[in-house]
């Protein structure tokens, strides 16, 4: 089982946006949301930390986690880390994020 965990670091609007892949497990923080919070599998309480945070993170962010089936199919057949970073890469440009780099 590999346990290394790949970081990796874009930018959308000035804000800074980490992704970590962990074990096909992909975490997400930013400058409001400092705890990393699981979003696929998605985190049954994520909609409930949107609600209650009083509009305090951006639609734009929140939209961003908004996946169609073909996406999440996607992520779920991935083989491995790599290639599901690959995906956060591709997925992210797409919807106007600019990768900063991968530690």
């Amino acid at each position: 089982m590999n346990t290394m965990a790949i970081r990796l670091v874009f930018s959308f609007n000035r804000e800074v946006l980490q992704f970590v892949v962990l074990d096909k497990e992909i975490f997400y923080s930013d400058r409001v949301w400092k705890n990393w919070v699981r979003i696929i599998p998605k985190d049954p309480s994520i909609k409930r930390k949107l609600i209650m945070s009083r509009n305090k993170f951006p639609k734009h962010i929140i939209s961003m986690f908004d996946l169609s089936k073909k996406e999440l199919e996607e992520y779920k057949n991935a083989k491995d880390d790599e290639e599901l970073v690959e995906i956060i890469i591709k997925d992210a440009c797409k919807r106007g994020c600019k990768f900063e780099g991968r530690k």
